[in-house]
C-alpha cells in the first residue's frame, strides 16, 4: 500500500495535474484525488497546493516527496541486488554515455563486457552531460561514462584518464601530416563542431577567443558520429578529445599550441547507490582497456564531487 501511495504522490508531482497523473497511473481522476486526500488526512498535513492551474507541492509536501523518491530508489536498488544473487550474475545494467563516446568507447567496452557477462541485459542511453547527471540522480541509469566536471553534489566521480583536446582531421585535410600546429594556423580554416549544447563547446569557443583565432565554423551538429563522418571524408577539421580519433581509420589527432586543455574521462554514479556486480565489472573492464590504450592519467580511487 505504501509503495502504491508513493507512486500516486510522484505522479501528481511530476505531472502537475491530477487528470494527467491519473491517466499515467491508469486509474480514475476522482479515485486518485481521494487517495491523496486520505493520505493527507493520515499525515495531518496538506501535501499539494491545488489553488492554481498547476498542482504544486507545499513546503511540507516537498520535504515528504524528497524522502519518498529516495525510498523508492532504495527499493529499486534492493530488487537489483536480489537479481544479482538470484540470477548468478544476471540481471540488468543501465549505462549512460556522452555522444562523444559513441565513436570509440561504446563499441569496444560493451563488446568486452558482453563477451564476459552475456547473462546481463544492458540498456545503453546516449545523453548530454546534464541529462546524464539528472538520470543518475533520478535512478534512471546505474552508471555514467562522462567528464568529471559535474554540477550535482549527489554524484560520485571515479576519474579514469585525462584526454587532450586536439584538432582532429581526415586524410584529405592539409594538416593531416602534421603532429602539432599553432592555433594561428587555423585562421580561416573550416571546422565542424558540436553545437553549444555540448559540454566541450564552451571551452573550445573560449580557447579560440583568448588566442584571437578566427577559424570558420562551417558546420554545427548535435551528433558526434556525423561530425566524424564529415571530417573523415573532407578537408573540414574538428576540435575534440584526442581519443575521438583513436581506432577510427583515416582520422588523426593533431596537437594544438598553446594546448587548449584536457577533459577527464570519468565513471559517474549516484552517491550511496547500490553498486551491482555488473556495474563494478564494467568499471574494471573500462580501466583495463584505458590502461592498455596508454591513458595519460593513472587510475585513481573514487572521489566525491
Amino acid at each position: 500500500m505504501l509503495i502504491r501511495q508513493a507512486h500516486y504522490i510522484l505522479a501528481v508531482t511530476d505531472n502537475g495535474n491530477f487528470t494527467r497523473a491519473a491517466a499515467a497511473l491508469n486509474i480514475s481522476q476522482p479515485a486518485l484525488s481521494q487517495r491523496i486526500l486520505d493520505l493527507e488526512a493520515q499525515l495531518g498535513v496538506q501535501l499539494f497546493d491545488r489553488s492554481g492551474r498547476t498542482v504544486k507541492p507545499t513546503d511540507e509536501g516537498r520535504t515528504y516527496i524528497e524522502h519518498v523518491r529516495r525510498a523508492l530508489r532504495e527499493l529499486n536498488a534492493g530488487e537489483r541486488a536480489m537479481q544479482d544473487v538470484a540470477r548468478a550474475f544476471g540481471g540488468t545494467l543501465r549505462v549512460g554515455f556522452l555522444p562523444l563516446f559513441t565513436t570509440h568507447l561504446v563499441g569496444p567496452l560493451m563488446q568486452a563486457f558482453y563477451a564476459q557477462y552475456p547473462g546481463v541485459a544492458v540498456t545503453i542511453n546516449i545523453l548530454a552531460q546534464a541529462e546524464l547527471e539528472a538520470a543518475l540522480v533520478a535512478d534512471a541509469i546505474d552508471i555514467g561514462l562522462a567528464f568529471s566536471d559535474v554540477e550535482s553534489e549527489e554524484i560520485d566521480i571515479d576519474t579514469i584518464e585525462d584526454d587532450e583536446l586536439c584538432l582532429v582531421v581526415g586524410k584529405r585535410h592539409p594538416l593531416y601530416r602534421r603532429d602539432k600546429v599553432r592555433i594561428s594556423e587555423l585562421k580561416g580554416t573550416d571546422l565542424a563542431l558540436l553545437t553549444k549544447a555540448f559540454i566541450t563547446r564552451g571551452p573550445i569557443d573560449r580557447y579560440f577567443r583568448s588566442n584571437k583565432a578566427r577559424p570558420r565554423i562551417a558546420i554545427e551538429s548535435n551528433s558526434a558520429d556525423s561530425i566524424i563522418a564529415i571530417v573523415r571524408g573532407s578537408q573540414v577539421g574538428t576540435v575534440m578529445p584526442s581519443s575521438t580519433a583513436r581506432g577510427v581509420p583515416g582520422l588523426k589527432a593533431v596537437s594544438l599550441a598553446p594546448p587548449p586543455g584536457t577533459w577527464t574521462l570519468s565513471v559517474l554514479q549516484r552517491k550511496d547507490a547500490y553498486r551491482s556486480v555488473a556495474s563494478q565489472a564494467l568499471v574494471n573492464i573500462l580501466k583495463q582497456q584505458r590502461s592498455k590504450n596508454g591513458g595519460r592519467r593513472p587510475m585513481s580511487q573514487s572521489r566525491e564531487s
